[in-house]
């Protein structure tokens, strides 16, 4: 093709990716609950309460803490929130006075009802009301307001309305340990975004935090989903680009040190760079016409464009300048690095394309695999038609200051002879060491939990004054949902046989170890006997049907924790029988793992295989493609040990890294297996002979370590990224690069190579 029409197509392209990278932060998606199917009993759970209870009209989406707070000022925040736009509810301890108010001044009503009608015409009104007083042991001065609801008490007198203060069973859900919460109620989603890219909690969010600030509220915080994505999404952009920064940095230096060269690498990364505007581009497009994008994939795929790109850049440069010093002319140099180099890069860029659009069919990871998996073949393109027109244009200029010499590495030779004299003890040993990390890799559990990783953000030190105050499990309890068929209450008739029941099966789940504390629409110890309190407790625990019912567990566990999922499993067996739902985030965690882990074990299965297919097309012998693909996985297996080992909380491991570790190194590493076994296939084409095997190594072995080095560094910034999963993340791969590189390429790759090779030399003489 034309190279000034290609030139053109490019500058085309980028403007177009300019455009829709710049809208990008607008299809963001900052929920991290997995969706699962609606027959596991969480998911049942959660659609009956969104259906029949209040979470289906209006979404609990910020909680504000406040912290050393009395109820006249908790009342004084509410009335501020209630006069935002958007809020359509607030539920706080002002909930529990009215509550108990109510229930009381039925209480005086009834009673002073009865007293008026014994002594009618005997005593004073005065009188009376003293009567009443002695006899409910309330002040006389609420005695006065028989007739005046709760509500309307609260607005003409709070000083009256607080003096009485709730027993502990209405205030518990509300206030602890001198921390009260404000649980606020919106008209969207928490996720709801505007077509203009407006997230409407966040904006909310932040009008409560102004609000509050400038009404003297000092000691406060707001968490919730709503000011967590608002807080995260705020400090997006700030986190990409110094991830975009630091990496491109980082390979500036080592491409620089590697070509001991000023121009190629600022040449290289400027062009490479172009790959991420594409991939940003690739994220509005997924986000506008699929779904939102998860935001934690787009540091890493920052990472992955620039190292694999770089990777790509530095393999052609490094063919270009070998052939520049035999001689050849810059166009010459730069047809046969794209013919042989080129070819290599086109192979492994489409492997890595297929590994990475695999994830496209895992829930969860699915908007991962879409946005990397269509960038890379960009990055491909990139590197394989645009970058070669500018080095064979600027030709040995691009390396200056250094010169034109290209030497083998006698030394990792040397080793790579040393290491095939005893082949198969060094595969023995390799296997044992990677069975030994696998066996502890299993006896790590997955957790999901997600906000442990997130950054002390304000949103998080909130959440974690509520855990801290009420328990985390008050914060994510266990929701019991009983959908019977039959009417629980209607204006005239309570179904009390049927309460009873439920009522047993209450005191059965109390009974078990570690519940700490079980809400449900009647006492455990229920007989029938319907009094205003237990008539309240219907009522805050009676879906819209009138017929759904919710019970609510407070454990002693944490809501992630193994107690916790085993505690969850037998509430489930004890309900099951009366159509009963477990749901609540620990019920959620056990069904979506359950969901989740065949598709894992699917792809960590059929990924595999279809690299060793590839690879065996590519090579033309299986045995090869097979050894290749183990060390790949052996490079993971020890990575993934040396991070559970460090890196695991109580809880076990965020359940994405390993699949995610597993998906990139599967792609990634194939790079190297198909750059030295494209020059290994060129060198046995001259000589069939092991050294052929140790020549191909020294030749490449230069260019595969600087490779192995710039994909470790791409991903080790990632390090000190503030979200955890993704200093993870991006410490492991980097922790599998430098395994890769350093050890196995060196040490057991040859081994493979002269396993393979002699066993086909064998074949042939027969």
């Amino acid at each position: 093709m034309n190279r000034k029409l290609v030139i053109v197509l490019w500058i085309i392209g980028i403007l177009i990716a300019v455009l829709l990278s710049s809208q990008s932060s607008n299809y963001l998606n900052y929920n991290e609950n997995t969706t699962i199917p609606s027959s596991y009993p969480a998911a049942k759970a959660q659609e009956l309460l969104s259906e029949y209870f209040h979470g289906g009209n209006v979404n609990n989406s910020i909680d504000v803490v406040l912290i050393n707070s009395t109820p006249q000022e908790v009342y004084k925040a509410v009335k501020i929130i209630d006069e935002i736009d958007g809020v359509c509810k607030t539920e706080s301890i002002i909930n529990a006075y009215l509550a108990y108010d109510e229930i009381l001044g039925k209480e005086i009503n009834y009673s002073g009802y009865k007293i008026i009608e014994e002594n009618k015409g005997n005593i004073s009104s005065q009188e009376l009301k003293e009567e009443i007083s002695q006899y409910l042991h309330i002040p006389i001065y609420y005695t006065c307001l028989f007739n005046v609801s709760p509500q309307n008490l609260l607005t003409r007198n709070e000083t009256v309305f607080f003096l009485i203060t709730p027993p502990a069973q209405f205030t518990s859900t509300y206030e602890a340990k001198n921390v009260s919460v404000i649980f606020v109620y919106t008209k969207y989603c928490p996720n709801y975004n505007f077509k203009n890219g407006t997230y409407p909690d966040g904006v909310i969010s932040c009008q409560i935090q102004s609000k509050l600030s400038k009404c003297g509220f000092n000691n406060f915080y707001l968490t919730g989903p709503a000011p967590l994505v608002q807080e995260l999404s705020s400090s997006e952009s700030q986190r990409q680009a110094i991830t975009f920064a630091l990496v491109f940095i980082a390979l500036l230096l080592i491409t620089g040190i590697y070509f001991r060269s000023v121009i190629a690498p600022i040449i290289t990364l400027s062009i490479i760079a172009l790959s991420v505007i594409f991939g940003m581009a690739i994220v509005t497009l997924v986000g506008k016409f699929y779904h939102p994008v998860d935001f934690q994939v787009i540091e890493p795929m920052i990472s992955v464009l620039l190292g694999i790109g770089t990777d790509y850049s530095v393999f052609l440069l490094s063919r270009f300048k070998e052939e520049l010093s035999k001689g050849r002319n810059k166009e010459e140099a730069m047809e046969i690095s794209v013919k042989t180099s080129g070819k290599a890069i086109l192979i492994s860029g489409s492997a890595v394309t297929l590994v990475f659009l695999s994830l496209s069919f895992i829930p969860y990871l699915h908007t991962w695999g879409l946005t990397i998996g269509f960038s890379v073949p960009i990055t491909v393109l990139i590197a394989v038609s645009l970058l070669p027109i500018i080095y064979g244009k600027i030709g040995s200029k691009i390396f200056w200051p250094s010169h034109l010499s290209f030497s083998e590495n006698k030394s990792l030779g040397n080793i790579a002879r040393i290491t095939m004299r005893k082949p198969k003890t060094t595969l023995a040993i390799s296997v044992i060491i990677g069975l030994i990390a696998l066996a502890f890799i299993l006896s790590v559990p997955l957790s999901l939990d997600f906000t442990s990783g997130l950054p002390n953000i304000p949103a998080v030190k909130g959440l974690k004054i509520l855990e801290n105050a009420f328990g985390q499990s008050f914060v994510n309890p266990v929701l019991i949902v009983f959908n019977e068929s039959k009417t629980v209450m209607n204006s005239t008739y309570v179904n009390t046989s049927l309460l009873i029941q439920i009522a047993k099966i209450e005191e059965n789940i109390s009974k078990l170890s570690g519940v700490k504390q079980l809400i449900g629409p009647v006492p455990c110890n229920f007989n029938g006997t319907i009094t205003p309190e237990i008539l309240h407790q219907i009522r805050e625990n009676l879906g819209t049907n009138n017929k759904t019912l919710l019970v609510t567990v407070i454990m002693n566990y944490g809501t992630y924790t193994q107690q916790a999922q085993k505690l969850v499993l037998t509430i489930q067996k004890i309900v099951n029988p009366y159509h009963g739902y477990v749901g609540g985030t620990t019920a959620s965690v056990i069904d979506a793992l359950d969901y989740l882990l065949p598709y894992y074990e699917m792809l960590i299965i059929i990924l595999p295989i279809i690299l060793v297919i590839s690879l065996a097309v590519f090579l033309r012998s299986i045995k090869i493609s097979i050894g290749a693909v183990g060390t790949i996985l052996l490079s993971i297996t020890l990575s993934l040990a040396i991070i559970y080992l460090f890196f695991r909380s109580a809880n076990g491991i965020l359940f994405f890294i390993p699949i995610t570790i597993f998906v990139l190194m599967i792609g990634l590493g194939n790079d190297y297996s198909i750059f030295i076994l494209t020059r290994v296939k060129e060198e046995i084409e001259k000589e069939r002979s092991i050294e052929s095997i140790v020549r191909a190594i020294s030749i490449s072995a230069g260019a595969v370590t600087a490779l192995g080095v710039i994909l470790a560094a791409s991903f080790g910034v990632l390090a000190i990224d503030p979200i955890k999963p993704i200093a993870e993340l991006g410490i492991g791969i980097a922790i599998a690069a430098l395994l890769d590189t350093f050890i196995i390429r060196i040490f057991i790759y040859p081994a493979i190579l002269k396993i393979a090779l002699k066993l086909n030399e064998t074949i042939k003489r027969k």
